[in-house]
């Protein structure tokens, strides 16, 4: 048996278990990584294999980690968090982790030498705000803006509904272009006490003198800090550091502080690695980063093959390292936008049916889905655990004909949802979605921006392809009680800068293609009453050289490709391993490790 060497750029580490062995990760500061093929559009399986890999995934257990399709043995590898060794019952799920380790010749089976934890940020909650719909809430945590989801969170002795001012947390999860933390993982500590409680920062020293240095908008007092993983024991302004202290006001009194730089090329030419993030400097398919890492897809097939790629969008790119730039072979989805909340009809190893008032949906499920136990019924919980009458929250992503479970929480009875887009409809009677049919009257309507509008105004901008979420409240009877727009790409506390959908203008229709087409479209109307409007009037059209919003107008103060101040900033890494520095990158964090 011969094994190949295998980096991990960086892990999200979840429980989604086919099985009750472990898996790991996702991504820290400027890495992530993730590769699982999606069933019925070309996935291969399994993972990658051979020298120089580089790879990461999301954990379905423990005792092994299940990495991209690879299993991992654990038994014998150095677990670590936060710079002290650790057993694994110390790793949880949604944490960002990252291993190192070797790949076995079959390419889906390996050994973890070690697994790495560093949070992004541990603080108190200064601010909540509650963002769009109510499932979503903008944390402000030692001045990082940090999103917050109901499902795509995990929670640990703490949850969506109880978080509160003062709260202190450590977070884990991925930065966009606006440096806005979506949580992966939050974890209370404890309640925040002043001058007492420990806090961990990252970022960059400024304003140095004598045993102090301005960070952020906090002042660090480090004259009894330890500085032996400071080169020299001597700070330097511009040096990029995890402090780790106590906070009185807005005094930092540092007890350790690291340096966080990095070393460039890391990856060698011919590397085959995969990386799994929110895209970042998002010019076209040929230039954007993942995780901090250069990508040119501009060749990669697409999984799913309808995949737009845009900023703000979480995905893996796998393919290999040519000078300074991932070659990607392939580009996957790793969030999908089709919410189904519903009692579960069905079980079995690889898929649940979940009943709703009009029909069942069926979801796959694999090594990559992130399983979350909110009952605390199971702790992991596995695919076993689950059972008829149990309510689930699921989100899929749409391959096909089949949907692919990217989250599954269990949690108590509400109401059934149902996010996807129209297949069909009748104009002040019904929508259908997944085959499923909801009666919308007495419905309430709202726009993309969550504004109430009337059935009328709904019903004018409806068209057969839109995302839309259908809210059948407790007993579900069919008839919906709520109906709003949902944007394709955006999360729920995006920023308009962190993904339009115009980002990908190789992969969008032009607006020269919606001209052509408005006349046609402007005169249908499907015997369904889904009428095709014209497209190039649509005073929201993210491709409009007019909209304000446009992402990728040179003009726009919100773009994050435009030269300026965004091309300026540089943040702070988020550590994953004590002895492998980061590089940084502008607008982004990026980490890299060579393996030994």
């Amino acid at each position: 048996m011969s094994l190949s060497r295998i980096y991990h750029v960086a892990l999200y580490m979840g429980v989604a278990a086919l099985v009750g062995c472990g898996g790991g990760g996702s991504s820290s500061g400027d890495t992530l990584a993730s590769n699982s093929p999606i069933p019925g559009d070309g996935g291969s399986g399994g993972g990658i294999g051979g020298s120089g890999v580089s790879t990461s995934g999301t954990i379905n257990g423990f005792g092994s980690i299940f990495v991209n399709g690879i299993e991992f043995e654990t038994d014998d590898a150095v677990i670590s968090v936060d710079g002290q060794d650790v057993g694994e019952d110390a790793l949880g799920l949604g944490m960002v982790v990252f291993v190192t380790g070797t790949v076995n010749d079959d390419g889906v089976t390996g050994i973890a030498n070690s697994v790495v934890f560093d949070d992004e940020v541990q603080g108190p909650i200064s601010d909540i705000q509650l963002d769009g719909d109510g499932n979503t809430k903008i944390l402000t945590v030692l001045g990082v803006t940090v999103i917050i989801e109901r499902t795509g969170t995990v929670y640990e002795d703490t949850s969506f509904d109880t978080l509160a001012i003062d709260d202190l947390v450590e977070v884990s999860g991925f930065r966009d272009d606006s440096q806005r933390l979506r949580a992966t993982r939050v974890e209370k500590k404890s309640g925040f006490v002043d001058g007492v409680s420990e806090i961990e920062l990252k970022g960059v020293v400024e304003s140095l003198a004598g045993t102090q240095f301005v960070f952020g908008v906090y002042t660090v007092e480090f004259s009894g800090a330890d500085l032996s993983d400071v080169p020299g024991g001597t700070l330097q302004d511009g040096m990029i550091v995890e402090v780790k202290g106590t906070l009185q006001g807005n005094l930092i009194t540092a007890t350790q502080i690291e340096r966080e730089d990095g070393l460039a090329g890391s990856f060698e030419d011919d590397d085959e690695i995969s990386v799994e993030g929110t895209i970042t400097n998002f010019v076209d398919s040929g230039s954007f980063d993942v995780a901090g890492v250069a990508v040119d897809a501009s060749s990669a097939g697409l999984i799913p093959s309808n995949l737009v790629l845009a900023a703000g969008i979480v995905v893996e790119a796998e393919g290999h390292w040519r000078g300074d730039v991932l070659i990607a072979e392939t580009v996957e989805s790793r969030r999908g936008r089709i919410e189904i909340e519903a009692v579960v009809a069905s079980v079995s190893d690889t898929t649940v049916t979940l009943q709703l008032f009009g029909g069942t949906v069926t979801v796959e499920i694999d090594s990559q889905t992130l399983l979350d136990d909110e009952t605390d019924q199971a702790d992991p919980m596995t695919v076993q655990d689950i059972g008829v009458g149990d309510f689930l929250e699921i989100e899929a992503i749409q391959s096909g004909t089949s949907l692919l479970a990217t989250r599954l929480d269990r949690d108590e009875m509400d109401d059934d949802v149902l996010q996807a887009p129209v297949e069909s409809f009748v104009t002040n009677s019904s929508v259908t979605l997944l085959g499923i049919r909801y009666g919308t009257a007495g419905a309430e309507f709202e726009n993309e921006n969550d504004v109430s509008v009337t059935e009328a105004e709904f019903y004018s901008l409806l068209k057969v392809g839109m995302l839309i979420k259908v809210e059948d409240e407790e007993t579900a009877d069919g008839v919906a009680d709520e109906v709003e727009f949902e944007h394709d790409i955006k999360f729920g506390g995006d920023s308009d800068s962190s993904s339009d959908e115009d980002a990908s203008d190789s992969e969008d229709e032009s607006d020269a293609e919606d001209a052509s087409d408005s006349e046609d479209e402007s005169d249908s109307d499907s015997g369904d009453g889904s009428d095709e409007s014209d497209e190039s009037e649509d005073p929201e059209d993210p491709e409009d050289p007019e909209d304000p919003e446009d992402p990728e107008d040179p003009e726009d103060p919100e773009d994050p490709n435009n030269p300026g101040e965004w091309s300026k900033q540089l943040f702070p890494l988020v550590s994953v391993c004590g002895a492998c520095p980061g590089f940084f990158w502008p607008g982004e964090y990026s980490f890299t490790h060579r393996a030994r």
